[in-house]
């Protein structure tokens, strides 16, 4: 008995540090945010003497910020619920019909989950089929890049759902259509809201892709416009913990606001396969 009130206490300790080694990074930039430039440059988590709630307005009137969190609401928007609905659609498909090219085209998604993304090759790509620096090229990438996840989560959890169900649909008059819609988007709720939520998350604070697709400022995402406050000799990490602040609340309160359907999807979605 003692020993196992030992261990519990040991394994509390750790999730502990590991909590600390998440929460330090945040509250450097929280408490930095609020700083001058100069108490800033060395990043301490040292309160500042003065809180300088200022740097949040100086954000807006230094970068387009707004201009920027619309195209990012523009990119996600369409990424996520692209390969969302194309995703699920698939995964339905392709677990209702298990013929032979079925099971291939299946097995093709599950491929699609670990190959690694090749950035030059991908570039030269879209120069080709001239989508470089546009919203199309960014969007298709994403949607690429999720949708077989979308696949293999949504097949199956339509693995779990009695055919009885379909059967019955039809048989009281619901059209392809109808029975998708009516009967089983309800059923995958739980699936669907993971995707959204995750993806969401992941689109909304993604700086690798935007930084290699897109090359005109004007079409930056949120998270690129941290680049207007660092310079090649000093760089403003006040107006920096600010901005990152301000372009990562609304993932913040979307993961929040969802993170309870994010366990239950997930499971839902590995059942079967």
């Amino acid at each position: 008995m003692r020993a196992e009130r030992i261990r519990l206490h040991l394994l509390e300790l750790l999730t502990w540090i590991f909590s600390l080694l998440v929460l330090i990074p945040l509250v450097l930039i929280v408490v930095n945010s609020f700083k001058t430039p100069a108490e800033a440059t060395i990043l301490t988590l040292n309160l500042p003497e003065v809180w300088h709630f200022e740097n949040f307005l100086e954000v807006f009137r230094e970068t387009n910020i707004v201009a920027a969190f619309f195209n990012s609401v523009f990119i996600t928007v369409l990424s996520i619920g692209g390969s969302v609905f194309l995703g699920v659609t698939a995964g339905y498909v392709l677990s209702r019909r298990r013929d032979g090219v079925n099971r291939k085209l299946y097995g093709f998604f599950l491929v699609g989950m670990i190959v690694p993304v090749q950035i030059i090759a991908l570039v030269q790509m879209l120069q080709k089929i001239h989508l470089m620096n546009t919203y199309a090229g960014l969007i298709f990438v994403y949607m690429a890049m999720f949708i077989p996840q979308t696949v293999f989560m949504s097949y199956g959890f339509v693995s779990t759902v009695p055919r009885e169900m379909d059967e019955a649909a039809i048989m009281d008059g619901c059209g392809p259509l109808q029975l998708y819609f009516r009967v089983v988007m309800p059923l995958l709720k739980p699936v669907v809201v993971t995707l959204l939520i995750t993806q969401f998350v992941f689109v909304w604070n993604d700086f690798q892709f935007p930084l290699y697709l897109i090359k005109s400022s004007s079409r930056w995402t949120i998270v690129l416009g941290v680049y207007n406050f660092l310079g090649q000799y000093s760089s403003q990490w006040n107006m920096i913990c600010a901005y990152i602040l301000l372009s990562s609340l609304p993932a913040v309160l979307v993961y929040l606001f969802g993170q309870k359907y994010i366990i239950d999807g997930m499971v839902a979605g590995a059942v079967k396969g």
